[in-house]
């Protein structure tokens, strides 16, 4: 016999699997390539040189950001485009992504 609380507790279960799937390091360079695909894609070629997302080899889950100051608001702007795609705890960091860099780029000019 079916019980409703088992059935909530079972899809419990299944949304914090499905939440820490999203933070595989495999997970979050997937996402970062695709941000900077679409970038570059959108930007000319000589700005999209300047977009550059590279996965530290030691620890797996930090991207070092290397953007020219002209390509930050393509790179925000790709980022929230993607945002309704990616896997809730992906779109927790990547939101957290975001705040950094809008935060690093209104700083150069306060």
């Amino acid at each position: 016999m079916k019980n409703g609380i088992d059935d909530l507790i079972l899809d419990y279960c299944n949304d914090l699997t499905n939440v820490s799937g999203g933070l595989d390091p495999e997970v979050l360079a997937y996402w970062y390539k695709r941000v900077e695909d679409k970038a570059k894609e959108v930007c000319s070629s000589e700005l999209g040189e300047k977009i550059v997302f590279t996965q530290n080899r030691i620890l797996w889950m930090k991207f070092d950001i290397k953007l020219s100051k002209r390509v930050v608001p393509l790179v925000l702007e790709t980022i929230r485009d993607f945002i309704p795609l990616m896997p809730y705890s992906t779109t927790l960091y990547f939101e957290k992504v975001y705040q950094l860099i809008l935060d690093e780029f209104n700083r150069d000019y306060v």
